[in-house]
């Protein structure tokens, strides 16, 4: 696909280039479930990411955390949000559950029409995270 990658949240929130943090701080605040943690956003860095609440998409519950640079959106972290297939807490975790977490977002990608690599917008990345312990995938505005 030559246009970005974007999204339509159920809200109406849409996620895209362009959109800046104050939009959905200030329009749909609801959404935002809460702030990460600073050591991943240092202050001064000029980046700050926030989790929204998780929404269904047919038989997939969409897990997205937007990332900003100076308010402007740069980065999507997206997952497969299942607690009940990969578990609640490091007690359920294991690599082979988080990599079929990665294949589940790849899938749903794929229906959608967006196929990881590089475009010209950006990037889309999916798979297993070593540092995160997490099956996701992340999408990159920009150079």
């Amino acid at each position: 696909m030559s246009n970005p990658f974007e999204l339509r949240h159920p809200s109406g929130l849409h996620i895209a280039p362009g959109l800046r943090e104050s939009t959905l701080l200030d329009a749909y605040p609801a959404l935002v479930v809460q702030p990460r943690d600073p050591k991943v956003a240092p202050p001064g860095s000029g980046w700050t990411r926030r989790r929204l609440a998780p929404w269904s998409d047919g038989d997939f519950t969409v897990g997205i955390e937007l990332a900003f640079l100076h308010g402007a959106l740069r980065e999507c972290l997206l997952f497969h949000d299942d607690d009940s297939r990969y578990g609640r807490d490091w007690n359920e975790w294991s690599e082979r559950k988080e990599s079929q977490r990665a294949k589940a977002l790849r899938i749903w990608l794929a229906a959608r029409g967006w196929q990881p690599g590089s475009h010209a917008w950006g990037e889309i990345w999916v798979g297993y995270e070593p540092r995160m312990g997490m099956g996701c995938g992340t999408v990159c505005y920009g150079p």
